[in-house]
Order: C-alpha cells, then structure tokens, then sequence
C-alpha cells in the first residue's frame, strides 16, 4: 500500500495492534478500524459562529494476506455540518482504499486498485496525525496542497536504505507519482514526491527525525496549476512532537502558505494524552494571521479530538 510504505505517519500505524483475527486461525484475515469524535470552534472569514459537535469519521479496515498476496479494504462512514449549525446535515460513506497487492519479495511489490497518495508529511487519517488540523488549510482546505486518493497500480521497492514508489493513475483526468525516501541513516527520514496531473503539478520535500522523546520535522511543498486564473500555492511547515510520557504528549507546528496575494501564517498548539491502547484524545488551538492584500482572515481555532481504535 503507498500510504503504509512511503508516508511516515501511516509507518506508525501499518501495523494496527488493536486489530483482531476472523475467520479460522491462520485464515490470514484481520479486522480493526477507528471512531473519530471532535469538537470544533471556529469563527469563518464573514464573522459567522462555527461552533461543531461531531463524529468526524467512522472507519472500517479488512485485511487478508495469503502468501505473496495481500488485500486491504478501507472504508468510511462519514458526518459533515455544511451550514456550521452544529447538526450533521451532510452524511455519507465512502470507499477511502480497496488494493491488492503482490509482493514479489525483494524489496518490489505491485499494487492495483484505489489508494492513497504518496504526497506529504501529514497523513490523510487522524489516527496518524499529530494534531488535529491540517498546515495547509487556508484557501479552502483542509489539504490545499496534497492530493488524497485516487485510482490505478502503483510499483514499489523498499529497503533498509532507500525506498522508492511510482504511481500510474487509471482515471481519465489523471497522471503519475514518483517518490523516493532514504532511510539509511537510524531515525531521520527523507522524503521527495512529485505528482504530474493534467491540471496541476504538485511538489513536497520533508525530513524527520527522532531525537529520544522528540520528533522533529519540517516540510516544503508547492502546487502549480496549469490554468493562469488558478493561483499557484506554496508551504512549508516545522513540526515538533514531545513525548513526557508515555500517555502525555505535545506538538508544536508553524507553517505558511501562500496563495496568490495572501501569505497565511498559523501557529498550533496541541498537546495529546493517551487513556489506553485503544482509546485517545488531544486538544488544539490554532491562531491564524493573513499578511497578503486582502482582508480575509481566519479567526482562532480551538479544537477537542477524542479518538477510538478497535
């Protein structure tokens, strides 16, 4: 799968512990998922109150692996608030990833069918973010910058030294991905990953490193649209995570992004605790300041995140 190889915060949840065995031992096949509840208070740009009580996302992983071939179904059940009254009017579900893959083993793997992309330091779920929102998440958001899923095969090789990952979309307004990681050096990880779409080509370098209890990472990344009257995004972000504990955590996060005549600049603070294995939660408050030319402004965001794996 390209998330669980070349995003770092999915490395931390390729292997899901709370996930449990069906079917007859040694069938091969696990089941696990999460339960994802926030609240959320926010003022938008016109001066409107968006104060939100919700479960954010409901998801349900199967996986079966037999031999050389493995199978990973990924599938949300989903509540939005689309007018910011506090009642979930917009629900869905949907299928976040569906793949198989073989793997050839030495290092190569194939894989077929709908996946997340390679592109990015913050991961698409939040069971593998270190806070609750997004860097990029001021001209619309909340991933201005990344893509999330899409359909098609991708290629892969990894080792203890580098890995690398080329994607082929399958849709009919798609492109490809090309990524390359080293991790030939203990704790740092360095990532670089294109992505070349019919309307948009898409950038992002990082680095991480563990320094005992600290993660620290930072990021660059661009967005270029190919249609003139579409403005080019540019970011960057700086990451710290401290671990006091083993259940007291806290992240701090800079980052800015650039849009045209806007430079947004936000400032996160989220500390995080651990209940159990299988239960957590963190608190965010994220402040926001436009330095461009116009005059919209995101207000302050406060956020509670309560998080159940299974």
């Amino acid at each position: 799968m390209k998330s669980k190889l070349l995003s770092f915060a999915s490395i931390l949840a390729s292997i899901n512990l709370n996930a449990i065995e069906i079917g007859p031992d040694g069938s091969g096949i696990e089941f696990g998922g999460f339960v994802d509840t926030f609240y959320q208070s926010q003022d938008t740009p016109a001066g409107a109150d968006a104060d939100i009580f919700d479960v954010g996302q409901v998801e349900f992983n199967l996986d079966f692996s037999n031999g050389p071939i493995s199978v990973s179904i990924d599938y949300d059940i989903y509540s939005t608030d689309g007018d910011n009254d506090g009642n979930p009017d917009q629900s869905g579900a949907d299928l976040e990833e569906a793949i198989i893959t073989y793997d050839f083993g030495n290092g190569f793997s194939i894989t077929a069918g709908k996946m997340l992309s390679y592109l990015g330091f913050e991961a698409y779920d939040p069971t593998d973010m270190y806070q609750y929102s997004y860097a990029y998440d001021a001209a619309g958001g909340p991933r201005d910058i990344y893509d999330t899923y899409d359909d098609g095969i991708s290629l892969d090789y990894s080792s203890d030294l580098l890995s690398a990952g080329f994607f082929a979309s399958a849709e009919t307004d798609g492109g490809y991905e090309y990524a390359l990681a080293f991790t030939g050096i203990e704790n740092l990880t360095v990532k670089a990953i294109m992505a070349d779409w019919d309307a948009y080509e898409t950038t992002t370098f990082w680095a991480s490193y563990q320094f005992g209890n600290l993660l620290a990472a930072f990021e660059i990344a661009e967005k270029d649209n190919t249609d003139p009257a579409t403005s080019d995004i540019e970011g960057w972000l700086i990451m710290g995570n401290y671990s006091f504990t083993d259940s007291i955590g806290l992240t701090l996060r800079y980052s800015e992004e650039d849009v045209g005549s806007d430079l947004y600049e936000k400032v996160t603070i989220s500390p995080s605790y651990v209940f159990n294995d299988n239960f957590s939660g963190l608190v965010e408050y994220s402040s926001y300041d436009n330095e461009g030319l116009t005059s919209i402004d995101y207000n302050d965001l406060f956020a509670v995140e309560l998080i159940y794996t299974f």
